[in-house]
């Protein structure tokens, strides 16, 4: 457990996102990759507020900064000789005006590209952080469940070939829902050790999901779409939907990290 709780963290820290939540148990907590898509979220409505704030003062201080030239503009050759002194003291005011609201343009727009530089780089890093470990969109069991970190571990039961554990087993009751953790094909793949079991494939890999109960929609499906029941068909020793991660089509992986992150 220490080894994948460590991972976990270490997912967590990466992109600077400080969180703390239990999983085991809970139904529809909030997830660490829920936290991340809110905190883009936010981050690109401040992002679009200050462009819309820079917008309106940018226009702002351009209207005044027109009014003053058309000012000047407008009295150059048409002063007489007896205006002249006020002309000139008039036209210092406007100069000084006119100078003081190019300067505010400037430093508006500098503190404003300064302020999104910022903001879209911490926006680039949330996005990053949420593609590499929110593989898994959603928690594939809907409803509490305890996560074993138990990836790798030898597999030794009676009447049971020995063989390495390929997965996390999420413990829940039976008849717990099993959804889609992301869009996808899930094809049902009933064997005599998983029993009822279902695959879904999607663009970066496919999920194994194994013991149900039962089968759900079939086929196309989207994230959270129902595609089984927890229960204990073929070798499982009580309730429980074995997970494992195929990134690519590949060799199973440890999907404890994505589990971590994509489950309240």
């Amino acid at each position: 457990m220490m080894r994948g709780l460590a991972h976990r963290i270490a997912a967590i820290a990466a992109a600077g996102i400080m969180t703390v939540t239990v999983f085991a148990g809970m139904a529809h907590a909030t997830s660490p990759l829920d936290l991340a898509r809110d905190r883009r979220a936010a981050l690109t409505k401040t992002i679009l507020q200050i462009r819309h704030d820079q917008r309106r003062a940018t226009d702002s201080l351009r209207s005044r900064d027109e009014r003053i030239t058309r000012l000047l503009e407008n009295r150059m050759g048409k002063v007489h000789a007896d205006e002249a002194g006020r002309w000139l003291a008039a036209r210092r005011l406007l100069l000084r005006e006119r100078h003081g609201v190019l300067a505010k343009l400037r430093a508006k727009e500098r503190r404003s590209m300064q302020r999104l530089r910022e903001l879209m780089g911490r926006r680039q890093t949330t996005t990053a952080w949420v593609e590499q470990w929110g593989i898994l969109e959603t928690c594939p069991v809907r409803g509490p469940a305890s996560i074993s970190d138990s990836f790798g571990v030898m597999v030794r039961k009676p009447d049971v070939p020995v063989h390495v554990h390929e997965g996390n087993d999420l413990t829940a009751a039976t008849g717990t829902p099993i959804v889609a953790p992301f869009d996808g094909n899930a094809v049902a793949s009933p064997n005599s050790l998983g029993g009822l079991a279902v695959k879904v494939y999607g663009d970066r890999g496919y999920v194994y999901n194994a013991h149900l109960s039962a089968y759900g929609q079939l086929g196309p499906v989207k994230t959270g779409t129902v595609i089984g029941y927890v229960g204990a068909t073929g070798d499982a020793g009580g309730p429980h939907d074995h997970f494992e991660w195929h990134p690519g089509g590949g060799p199973a992986v440890d999907p404890y990290p994505f589990l971590s992150v994509s489950c309240g």
